[in-house]
């Protein structure tokens, strides 16, 4: 073959540029000549245009592959400019691409995150004042679901959503399984210019298809070095694994170690000739400091906010920086991360990005005001975003832990009660000797009691509006409510307490940030015992506190509010408590308190209280101005009821709002002479005179509203009311529903009343019982049992979502009940399977297509967090066990369900009920052939979930049925892991009795970073010493390595738990054994601060050095 020599003038360079040799092939000049061309078409033009008056786009990239595939679009290229504004650290590529003069710049290396972002665009916007939009393109892990078929390669454009701007940021910690996430800003939208630009690309598209695949080629063919590392990676590297399946913990390549089983994968039909291939997307990108590599956290967010992208810039520069945010999609924001396809993604973003920028008209372009312009100034977008940075720190921490406690809302009922307050109610109170000893620290502790109905709640709220205004200490507040599930224990009472501390900050703060890091950063929920302890210590650390907590006798766990109540006692905080002088209470209180401190309300000082309530009501209400009553009737109301009450407001105001409804002087007189003599025979008679039309609907309210699961707001009570199941026509229908909410106080005068509450800053009315008395009276009842009303509430609930009927995305705001009828019938039909009319219309229900498929797109009890949960994801026989409806369970199987059929969370109905613990639902799958060792889903295999829940009778039955005790899989890897996770010991003990392996390793909570690598680890990280120590007797390795925390010393000293740690340590754990997360033990017991621990690890020899 011959060869040319090229002359030296001026070629050598390009052919060294080329990278061909000096003797070129003849047959390949023709092409050296072309690149040539390419190579002068780009060349970098006379440094005149590099003026930075000039450049009117900003484009920013996050790492240096994005920066790579940014710069290889370039139409032209421009020198740097010579000098660049003080404190700009950026380094730049200038050049043109259409007719636009753009910058672009890359963050600093190894640098992520919102805050960076921000500083590279106002260094940006500093040397180049005449920017007039941004575009911030690269990469971003997908989101795929079955609404968006979002595969590697394609490009995710931001895009207003939900409301939001295209981009909203969000924050929960670290993103770990069973989180809520915390919204924390919704951020501006792109400019107008940019808008219409994407509508008008998108409809190219949609029209002719994208050429990006094509312009990605050329620009691989004008620099072919790029070609390996930026080209399409082969199809079968596009892999979607299940949420359930977790990389393991290792550095290794996903190819090399994750499953290629196809039950791994999620499968997914080929794109079609006619559908772009890669795909471009619009819609929401969440943008947070953090990387997101959890598919169950990525896809709670999907489910709730409908994201297709996350990304780690955006944030920072959508307030400061008006740009649209292009993201090629290169992993699925799983645990999988695929450096396969970075390349390939930042090359589809920027030539996407590319074509938008051809959309947009210079001329436009420069009739945009400068970003410079439009902000204020750009020192203070530094500013700005240190300070935002900040608060957004405390915002989101303290955001973290709410949503992690979720406590009760107290000002709930504090509110309520000051409507209901009249003025210089109370007074006496504040004024009377013991409460005075009590503010100035002489008595410690009171406790004021007195009968139904006497006006302790309005009390109560008296003495905290009076202790706020002083500000120097701490006030805590609770009110249990026998009106609402969320604040009747023990356990409520401590996550609020604990959440009102955390705003004190400084040691009390940390204490409760130690307890959340302790859970795994919140993925694990506290127990009664962890959350009581870590208030002792934040009590203690938080200055002079007063704690105000109301109706002890409506907290439904009382032995164990007397128990904490005796421990807080002994304690710096002063305490105040009201209720009835209930058994419990009389023998208890005194011992803790003394009985100096036990003060009875004066009922003498009360009437007094309720003469002045009756007197301003006849003064001022309408009901009694308007009838211009006599002064002789007036006497009489006054004498009466004031001489009647007895110390109970509750019945006074009863008495009025009855009087208040009667049409004549006669009326009212008749109704004085006959006045009930207490509350229950005033109820009888509420009930009595509810009119006939009303009757039967007003007694299913009040069924709902004393076994209501949660308040029902007023929207829900009202469908009730437009529900009916006696009479025909029988169903929902939206004629009967009111037409003033408010009416519905008509139905049950007295008995129930309109509250307003805050849910996450929305406020909403609820309809509460008037008052616990009715409750209490309606209980005793027998339509009211739990059994009947559970009958009738179940059926209201199916009739109402029988009869509904509406398109998916509107049913909820159509039709309020919808989302509670199908959240919490189950949980009635459970108490009401005793009636085979409930069986038999359960299972039509599941039966009936069109109401299964309802029922389970607006609700699934093993996906609770999901708003939106879709298709149902499992056969019925699945969610009839879930519920624990053994009775619809055993017709289903009888008509011939699968019992081994596989789907939902749980994997197969036998897991599901294994998991929920009710055994003559285990028994009827087992009897009708269910696969005892069947694996899939959460936990694996009923086994392991039975054992999770600790419910000893389900595992041996299990066992007896022939499941392997040391099956491998699901989040515990295997059943003794995962009764020891809990702190079951019988559990833990029959499975070692049946050949449990004591030493087993594994399960994804490891891979994913969990404490638990084997059962001891698990148990010491957990804190019970009875298991620790059940499981070190049978041979379980002390020194046994693996996990987030390396070993199990590792894991009781990062808990902080002396006890376990020394019993450890006398096994033989090596004090200095290096692995986990921490390094070692001392390390671990170090960063949460647990002192006790720290000194007996040195105690034992660990050295300060490791």
């Amino acid at each position: 073959m011959g060869f040319l020599r090229l002359p030296s003038f001026g070629t050598e360079c390009i052919l060294s540029t080329l990278r061909l040799p000096r003797r070129t092939p003849v047959w390949l000049f023709p092409h050296a000549i072309h690149y040539c061309c390419r190579a002068i078409s780009i060349h970098k033009r006379p440094s005149q245009n590099s003026n930075p008056q000039k450049y009117t786009v900003g484009w920013i990239c996050a790492v240096t592959t994005e920066f790579v595939a940014a710069r290889a679009f370039f139409d032209e290229k421009h020198d740097q400019l010579e000098t660049i504004a003080d404190n700009d650290n950026n380094n730049y590529a200038l050049g043109k691409i259409g007719k636009h003069n753009v910058v672009m710049a890359v963050l600093p290396k190894s640098e992520y995150g919102t805050t960076s972002a921000a500083t590279v665009a106002r260094d940006m916007l500093r040397s180049f004042p005449n920017i007039r939009f941004g575009l911030m393109v690269g990469i971003g892990g997908g989101v795929p679901s079955a609404k968006h078929d979002i595969r590697l390669g394609d490009v995710v454009v931001s895009a207003r959503s939900n409301g939001k701007g295209g981009v909203f940021q969000y924050d929960y910690g670290k993103t770990i399984q069973e989180h809520a996430f915390v919204t924390t800003g919704s951020l501006n939208q792109p400019p107008q210019l940019l808008l219409t630009a994407l509508s008008g690309l998108e409809s190219e598209y949609e029209l002719k298809g994208h050429q990006l695949s094509a312009h990605i080629d050329r620009a691989l063919e004008q620099w072919p070095r790029l070609r390996q590392k930026y080209s399409r990676p082969p199809p079968d590297s596009d892999r979607l694994y299940r949420p359930d399946v977790v990389h393991p913990d290792s550095s290794d390549e996903c190819g090399e170690v994750c499953s290629d089983d196809p039950a791994c994968l999620v499968d997914r039909k080929e794109r079609g000739e006619q559908e772009d291939d890669p795909a471009i997307h619009y819609g929401l990108v969440a943008s947070a400091n953090q990387l997101m590599k959890d598919a169950l956290a990525r896809d709670k967010l999907a489910a709730s906010m409908d994201v297709l992208c996350f990304e780690m810039e955006a944030a920072g520069l959508m307030n400061h920086f008006p740009c649209v945010v292009i993201r090629g999609i290169c992993d699925y924001s799983d645990s999988h991360k695929n450096k396969e396809w970075q390349g390939f993604a930042a090359m589809m973003a920027a030539a996407y990005a590319k074509d938008l920028l051809h959309q947009i008209p210079p001329s436009k372009v420069e009739a945009e005001k400068p970003i410079s312009e439009v902000l204020s100034s750009i020192e203070s977008i530094g500013n700005e975003t240190k300070h935002a940075v900040m608060s957004m720190a405390s915002d989101h921490r303290f955001a973290k832990i709410e949503r992690w406690l979720s406590p009760p809302d107290y000002s709930t009922n504090a509110n309520l009660a000051r409507k209901r307050r009249h003025p210089g109610t109370g007074a006496w109170l504040l004024n009377s000797p013991a409460f005075q000893e009590w503010k100035l620290g002489l008595r410690q502790h009171l406790w004021l009691y007195g009968l139904a109905g006497c006006g302790k709640t309005i009390l109560s709220t008296t003495i905290l509006d009076r202790l706020l205004q002083i500000d120097t200490h701490t006030t805590l507040a609770f009110f249990f409510d026998f009106s609402d599930p969320g604040k009747q224990k023990l356990e409520n009472l401590l996550r609020s307490l604990a959440v009102q501390l955390y705003h004190t900050g400084n040691e009390a703060a940390r204490r409760l940030d130690t307890l959340f890091a302790s859970h795994d950063d919140g993925r694990r929920q506290p127990d009664t015992n962890a959350l009581s302890a870590c208030v002792d210590t934040m009590i203690q650390t938080a200055g002079k506190v007063f704690i105000i907590i109301d109706a002890l006798d409506e907290c439904t766990a009382r032995e164990e509010l007397l128990q904490w109540l005796k421990h807080l006692a002994s304690r710096k905080a002063q305490l105040i408590v009201t209720g009835r002088p209930e058994v419990e209470f009389q023998s208890a209180i005194p011992r803790s308190f003394g009985k100096r401190n036990c003060v009875e309300l004066d009922k003498n000082v009360i009437n007094a209280d309720i003469r002045s309530y009756i007197e301003a009501t006849l003064e001022q209400k309408r009901d009694f101005v308007d009838k211009k009553l006599s002064p002789s009737i007036l006497d009489d109301i006054r004498d009466k009821i004031g001489d009647g009450a007895d110390g109970m407001f509750r019945w006074a105001a009863c008495q009025l709002e009855s009087l208040a409804r009667c049409l004549s002087p006669a009326a009212i007189e008749i109704a004085l002479e006959s006045l009930p003599s207490d509350l229950n025979e005033t109820y009888r008679r509420m009930i009595q005179s509810i009119p006939s039309e009303y009757k039967s609907s007003a007694i299913r309210l009040l069924q709902f509203l004393v076994h209501t699961k949660r308040p029902l707001t007023l929207a829900e009570a009202i469908e009730v009311i437009a529900t009916e199941i006696n009479q025909e026509p029988r169903g929902f229908d939206v004629k009967r529903r009111l037409f003033q909410a408010a009416d519905i106080l008509r139905y049950c005068p007295s008995l129930v009343t309109i509250a307003e509450a805050t849910n996450y800053a929305e406020t909403v009315d609820e309809l509460h019982l008037a008052h616990f008395s009715v409750k209490e009276y309606l209980l005793e009842q027998a339509e009211f049992d739990l059994e009947s009303a559970s009958i009738v509430i179940t059926k209201t609930c199916l009739t109402y979502l029988g009869d509904i009927k509406n398109n998916c995305s509107t049913i909820r705001s159509d039709f309020p009940m919808a989302r509670y009828a199908a959240e919490y019938w189950t949980e009635y039909a459970v108490s009401a399977e005793t009636s085979e009319e409930i069986v038999r219309t359960t299972v039509s229900f599941l039966r009936d297509e069109t109401t299964f498929q309802r029922w389970c797109r607006l609700y699934q009890a093993d996906r609770p967090w999901d708003n939106e949960p879709g298709p149902p994801r499992a056969p019925r026989l699945y969610y009839a066990c879930l519920a624990e409806l053994a009775g619809a369970a055993r017709d289903l199987t009888t008509e011939g369900a699968d019992v081994n059929a596989q789907g939902g969370w749980f994997g197969n109905a036998l897991q599901a009920a294994s998991l929920k613990g009710k055994l003559e639902v285990v028994q009827i799958l087992l009897d009708k052939g269910a696969d005892v060792n069947a694996q899939g889903g959460e936990y694996d295999n009923a086994l392991q979930a039975a054992s999770y829940n600790g419910n000893p009778e389900i595992v041996q039955l299990l066992l007896d049925k022939g499941a392997d005790v040391n099956t491998q899989g699901g989040v515990y890897d295997n059943a003794l892991q995962a009764a020891s996770s809990n702190g079951h010991q019988e559990v833990v003990q029959l499975l070692l009795d049946k050949g449990a392996d004591v030493n087993a390793q594994g399960g994804y909570i490891n891979a994913q970073g969990g404490p638990a690598g084997n059962a001891l680890q698990a148990a010491s990280y957990n804190g019970n010493r009875e298991v620790v120590q059940l499981l070190l007797d049978k041979g379980a390795d002390v020194n046994a390595q693996g996990s987030r925390y390396g070993n199990a010393l590792q894991a009781a000293s990062y808990n902080g738990n002396p006890e376990i740690v020394q019993l450890l340590l006398d096994k033989g754990a090596n004090v200095n054994a290096q692995g986990g997360g921490y390094g070692n033990a001392l390390q671990a017991a170090s960063s949460n601060g647990h002192q006790e621990v720290v000194q007996l690890l040195l105690d034992k020899g660990a050295d300060v050095k490791a």
